[in-house]
């Protein structure tokens, strides 16, 4: 499923025009998180704690509370945010002074095990390579990898069956993990810090053709 990142959700105008989509489902830049609105209920998913959080604020019976909520917070996701991250979920949440509304408004958090779940910063299309950087990290490889920017793919360890595509996916979801390290003329791809492939760099070999151009590949300027 494709996935809109909006910049941000700040005003009643913004928040009218998510939720008239079709699927009220999308990744918001500032604050990182994901947002999603449910019949009743609004679940947030933020990518800038360790773990990562999720809050599922609203109702059985209605998504008025919900809506409400967001309204006493000036129509600002930043504000609810911050305001959900002072509240003490050891006590009942709806006494809290924060929410200032009655009625039957819940907020539950958990911790999300969603193994497909990327923050924004991951879901940006990867631009090819100008120059080759004077550091290989997992960002220049996957723009190298997303952007076919290179031949004589060649894999290093006997036991192991790697493609392009697996690795440049496994780099996403653990970009912490893999380097890359050149070695005569040919870069090798290290995961943690043992070389699983190695390729030959060729910046000019970026595919202009939308057929062959990758999923995460930047369209041509």
């Amino acid at each position: 499923m494709i996935i809109r990142v909006l910049p941000q959700l700040e005003s009643r105008e913004e928040w009218l025009a998510f939720c008239r989509r079709e699927m009220p489902y999308c990744l918001i830049d500032h604050p990182s998180c994901l947002v999603d609105f449910q019949t009743h209920f609004l679940q947030l998913t933020l990518f800038d704690t360790v773990p990562e959080v999720r809050y599922t604020l609203g109702s059985r019976r209605s998504m008025e509370p919900a809506w409400q909520l967001i309204k006493g917070c000036n129509w600002s996701l930043t504000r609810l945010i911050e305001g959900l991250a002072s509240l003490d979920f050891g006590s009942n949440v709806r006494d809290n002074g924060l929410l200032g509304l009655e009625g039957e408004l819940s907020a539950r958090r958990s911790f999300p095990r969603d193994a497909h779940l990327h923050s924004p910063a991951s879901s940006r299309l990867l631009a090819p390579l100008k120059t080759l950087p004077q550091h290989w990290c997992a960002h220049t490889l996957s723009c190298l990898l997303a952007n076919e920017q290179f031949r004589d793919w060649r894999e290093e360890q006997e036991d192991a069956s790697l493609s392009a595509a697996g690795v440049l996916l496994d780099m996403l979801d653990h970009s912490e993990l893999w380097s890359g390290r050149p070695f005569g003329p040919r870069l090798q791809l290290c995961y943690r810090g043992q070389v699983l492939a190695s390729l030959i760099p060729e910046l000019e070999r970026y595919p202009s053709e939308p057929a062959r151009r990758g999923l995460l590949a930047a369209p041509p300027r």
